[in-house]
C-alpha cells in the first residue's frame, strides 16, 4: 500500500485529526478553622489545549496552557490552593509533549499528565498537577503498563515545576523519580493494579489494590475493594534526616441497587509514621473533602451513600453523602494521642443531560456544590471546622475535520 502523500499527511496531522480544547472553570472555596487561619478565595480560569493527530501513525504533539485568576480573593485569607499563596493568579504551560507510537506502545516526553495511582493530577482545585516526565505506556497481553522517569512536578497552586525531591519537602534536594505501574482487568469484573516509585535518598512507595464486582442476575450488585500501601525513606534519608517507614491499608464494600448505592469502608495507618502524599491525592478509601485520615496509627470507619435523582425525574442530578469516624491517631515520635476527628461530607453534582431539552451549547455545563463538616475532639474539648466549595466546569472540544 502506498504511503499517504506528505501534504495530505500534514493536513490530517495538524488539522483534520487534531483536537482543540477550551475548558472554563470557576471555584469558590471557603474554610473556617478554629485551629488555623481561615481561608477564602473565588477564582476563575481554566485551560486551552491543542493535540495533533498522528503523523504517519508515529508522531503526535500537544500542549495545554492553564490559568487561574482571582475574582474575589482577600489578601488576608490565603491558603485555598486555588491561587498562589499571595492570592495572585498565574499562567503556566502545564503540558508540552511529543509522543512516538509503535503499535500498542507510546513514548511521551516532557510536560504531560501523569495519572499512575500515587502520582496523579489531584484535580480538585482550579488547575491539576502536571509533570515533566519521559514515559513509556502501553499494553502487553491484557496488562496496561507505565514505566518512566519523572523529573519534576507542577503542583496545583504553582506556576513553576519543582524537582521531585524538593516537592517531597527535602531541603536542598534535586532528585527525580523512577515510576512503574501495572493495571489489569475492569472494575465491572475483576481489576488489579499496582505501582511503585523511587526518589533517590528521599522516598520509596508501593501501592496495590483489587476490586471485584460479584456477578449477579438480580437488581442488587455487590462490589469489594481492598488496598495496601508501604512507604519509607531510602539512601541518605534526606527527607527527615533519619530512616522511617510506615504502611496503610483498607477495605471497602459497596451495595449498588438501581439509582443508588451504599458503602462501608475501613482504613488504618501504621503507628511508626504518618503517610506522605506529595505527588497526588491519597488513595485511602476514607479520604474526605477536608481530611485524609492517614495520620500515624489512625483508624477510620466510613459509611456513605449515592443517589441518582434521574429515578425521581431529575436527570443529571447526583448526591454523594458520607461520614468518617477517626480514632487512635498519635504523634509517632512521642506516642502522644492527637485529636480524634469526625467528618461529614455532602456533594451535589449537576451535569446537563445529553438528552435534555436544552440548547447544545449548554450541555457541557457541570455545577458542583461540596460541603464538609469536621468535628475535632481534643481530650473531650469539641470544636468544628467547616468547608464549602462551589465549582463550575464547562468544556468544549473542536475537532478539525468538523470545520
Amino acid at each position: 500500500m502506498n504511503a499517504q502523500p506528505l501534504g495530505d499527511a500534514l493536513k490530517s496531522f495538524l488539522h483534520d485529526d487534531a483536537v482543540a480544547t477550551l475548558h472554563l472553570r470557576s471555584m469558590y472555596d471557603d474554610r473556617t478553622n478554629p485551629h488555623f487561619p481561615n481561608y477564602v478565595a473565588w477564582a476563575g480560569g481554566g485551560w486551552v489545549g491543542y493535540e495533533t493527530g498522528w503523523l504517519y501513525d508515529i508522531l503526535q504533539l500537544g500542549g495545554v496552557a492553564y490559568t487561574t485568576q482571582p475574582l474575589w480573593a482577600p489578601s488576608t485569607t490565603p491558603g485555598s490552593l486555588t491561587l498562589k499563596l499571595d492570592q495572585h493568579g498565574f499562567y503556566v504551560l502545564g503540558q508540552a509533549y511529543a509522543s512516538i507510537r509503535a503499535k500498542d506502545h507510546v513514548f511521551t516526553a516532557y510536560r504531560q499528565m501523569v495519572d499512575e495511582l500515587e502520582v496523579n493530577p489531584n484535580d480538585d482545585r482550579m488547575i491539576p498537577n502536571t509533570f515533566e516526565a519521559y514515559a513509556l505506556r502501553g499494553r502487553l497481553a491484557e496488562v496496561d503498563y507505565f514505566a518512566g522517569y519523572v523529573a519534576a512536578m507542577k503542583p496545583r497552586d504553582y506556576s513553576t515545576f519543582l524537582n521531585m525531591g524538593e516537592r517531597a519537602g527535602a531541603p536542598n534536594a534535586d532528585a527525580g523519580m523512577g515510576l512503574f505501574s501495572l493495571k489489569y482487568g475492569s472494575i465491572d469484573d475483576l481489576r488489579l493494579r499496582g505501582s511503585a516509585y523511587y526518589v533517590p535518598d528521599i522516598l520509596t512507595s508501593t501501592y496495590g489494590d483489587a476490586v471485584w464486582t460479584i456477578p449477579s442476575s438480580g437488581p442488587v450488585k455487590f462490589q469489594l475493594n481492598a488496598n495496601l500501601m508501604i512507604q519509607g525513606s531510602n539512601g541518605l534519608h534526606r527527607l527527615t534526616g533519619k530512616p522511617f517507614s510506615t504502611w496503610s491499608g483498607g477495605a471497602r464494600g459497596d451495595m449498588i441497587w438501581g439509582p443508588g448505592s451504599l458503602w462501608v469502608a475501613y482504613t488504618q495507618t501504621g503507628s511508626a509514621d504518618l503517610w506522605r502524599s506529595p505527588y497526588g491525592v491519597w488513595l485511602g478509601f476514607t479520604k474526605q473533602l477536608v481530611l485524609d485520615f492517614d495520620r500515624a496509627n489512625e483508624k477510620a470507619f466510613q459509611i456513605g451513600a449515592t443517589l441518582d435523582f434521574a429515578a425521581l425525574n431529575l436527570p443529571g442530578l447526583n448526591l454523594i453523602a458520607s461520614g468518617t469516624f477517626g480514632a487512635d491517631a498519635l504523634t509517632p515520635t512521642t506516642g502522644a494521642y492527637l485529636p480524634q476527628n469526625t467528618e461529614y461530607n455532602f456533594d451535589l453534582i449537576y451535569q446537563v443531560p445529553e438528552k435534555a431539552a436544552a440548547p447544545d451549547w449548554l450541555k457541557p455545563l457541570q455545577l458542583r456544590a461540596r460541603a464538609g463538616y469536621v468535628e475535632i475532639n481534643t481530650a473531650g474539648n469539641l470544636s468544628a471546622l467547616t468547608e464549602y466549595r462551589f465549582i463550575l466546569n464547562y468544556e468544549l472540544k473542536f475537532r478539525g475535520r468538523d470545520y
